[in-house]
């Protein structure tokens, strides 16, 4: 209801302020008309006089000598403030005007803002093209909305402020009282408008940054080798990079990444693996869970998919700030709040979408390795790492992780909690799809037997062959993280 609720305040602000300024227009024709209506009584003879007024007049000026005099000061009265009279009524008019183009700009942002969305979540290619184009959009609809917002507000107060002085003589400017303290709405209107125009959320190149080492060709050649026979196996292109870290899962992606601490950036298919799964999985296990990455290659949705979900990540950071910048502000400014986040909620609907879509084709690529129930008890078992190595993260703040995680794994079982189908693999900017859904796209069944051969406890060869695999590579390696 609160979502609703802005998404009406969206419209009746301007609304609003139509229908004040057609009050206002009102009130300077009917004085226009007050002027003509006065010249047509005293143009009446003055025996005749009381008898052309209407009967409110007649009531009120009864009795008096001076009738015609108290006409005439009325009319003259008039007819000084009758430029401002043409004034004002133009001031009312254009405002209103304006409130009318704040309320299409209000409707129109929202209209296109679920054309987008609907278009996002029925195409890949439109989401992956079209996402970054359809946030500018947004902002520039919603900079108009609140650019006329601020123009209507304004005209609309000019009227008032310039009525007031008119009638200073009968007490006009204490109606500023009660007017001037929605300049203070103005003020945030313009300030929110040229902040948006200015300072509307920009995505720029689109990168990745985590922690981890770049394993070179040169240093590591077996386990290249390894890799290359694996992509060559499922007909992928081999990853540009191969990447080790902490982290406790494995990903791919085709953004421009920074390694850190050394700050060096890496172009094209990048490989992350996880050293602590890679010290507690089988050769095979692995090999599964790699070529479910390197299947990612093979259908090119990292090209698109890994940018588009960098851009969202950066969208929805981007989003906080901005939220924390008009979190102060008057509530005037919270119609645009509102509207961005309505933006990325749809748009996550179609994110999440895709990208479960590519997960599960990217399955069917890692169960051509060994099988689909090899597959899914590599799976399991690295879900469950993932848990016990995040704990470990938090306890230990990564030093000496790689060397906890054995001594861990040798004192707790692994074990996987009972609403074990809603689990998903953890990644650092994409979404996976439940163990659930995972399964009935393989067709596997979870069963005792599987689950019990995902939880044993790590042998002797899944915690030395990948050492073996990298040679004395992997010991400066582990010293550096």
């Amino acid at each position: 209801m609160r979502r609703l609720g802005w998404g009406l305040v969206m419209l009746l602000l301007p609304l609003l302020l139509v229908g004040w300024g057609g009050v206002q227009q009102w009130r300077a024709e009917t004085a226009q008309e007050q002027a003509g209506i006065i010249r047509q009584w005293l143009a009446t003879p003055s025996e005749d006089l009381l008898r052309t007024l209407p009967w409110a007049a007649r009531k009120e000026l009864a009795g008096r000598l001076d009738t015609r005099e108290v006409l005439q000061r009325q009319l003259d009265e008039l007819d000084t403030d009758r430029h401002w009279l043409s004034v004002r009524r133009t001031l009312a008019g254009v405002g209103g005007w304006l409130a009318w183009g704040a309320l299409v700009a209000g409707i129109g942002a929202w209209l296109r803002l679920r054309y987008d969305a609907w278009r996002a979540l029925r195409s890949a290619h439109y989401l992956h093209q079209r996402m970054t184009a359809s946030w500018r959009v947004l902002g520039r609809w919603l900079s108009v909305y609140m650019g006329l917002l601020a123009g209507s507000l304004g005209l609309l107060l000019l009227y008032e402020v310039s009525a007031g002085f008119s009638h200073a003589a009968q007490g006009g400017v204490t109606v500023l009282i009660v007017v001037l303290p929605l300049a203070s709405l103005l003020l945030v209107c313009l300030r929110t408008a040229w902040r948006m125009r200015q300072q509307w959320p920009r995505i720029g190149a689109s990168n990745a940054s985590f922690l981890g080492r770049q394993l070179h060709r040169q240093r590591a050649p077996a386990l290249w080798q390894w890799v290359e026979g694996l992509a060559a196996q499922l007909h992928a292109p081999v990853p540009d990079n191969i990447v080790v870290g902490i982290d406790q899962s494995f990903f791919v992606t085709s953004v421009p990444v920074v390694l850190q601490p050394c700050q060096s950036v890496l172009n094209g298919r990048t490989l992350y693996l996880s050293l602590p799964c890679l010290g507690a999985l089988s050769q095979r296990e692995a090999a599964a869970i790699i070529g479910h990455e390197l299947g990612h290659f093979r259908s090119r949705d990292t090209e698109q998919g890994s940018a588009t979900n960098a851009r969202f990540s950066l969208m929805c950071a981007q989003f906080s700030t901005l939220v924390d910048a008009e979190r102060g502000a008057a509530w005037v400014a919270r119609p645009v709040v509102w509207a961005a986040g309505q933006f990325l909620h749809h748009f996550q609907v179609a994110v999440h979408h895709w990208g479960r879509e590519q997960e599960l084709l990217a399955d069917r690529a890692g169960a051509e390795v060994a099988g689909p129930e090899l597959f899914m008890q590599a799976l399991l078992r690295a879900i469950a790492l993932s848990s016990v190595v995040d704990a470990l993260l938090h306890e230990c703040g990564g030093q000496g992780l790689l060397a906890a995680l054995p001594r861990h794994l040798q004192r707790v079982p692994l074990r996987l909690d009972e609403d074990v189908l809603g689990l998903t693999m953890p990644h650092p900017f994409d979404s996976h799809p439940p163990l659930a859904a995972r399964l009935d796209n393989l067709r596997i069944r979870l069963d005792g037997a599987l689950l019990q051969a995902a939880m044993r406890q790590p042998g002797d060869h899944d915690r030395q062959w990948f050492n073996q695999l990298c040679g004395g590579a992997m010991e400066a390696e582990r010293q550096g993280l």
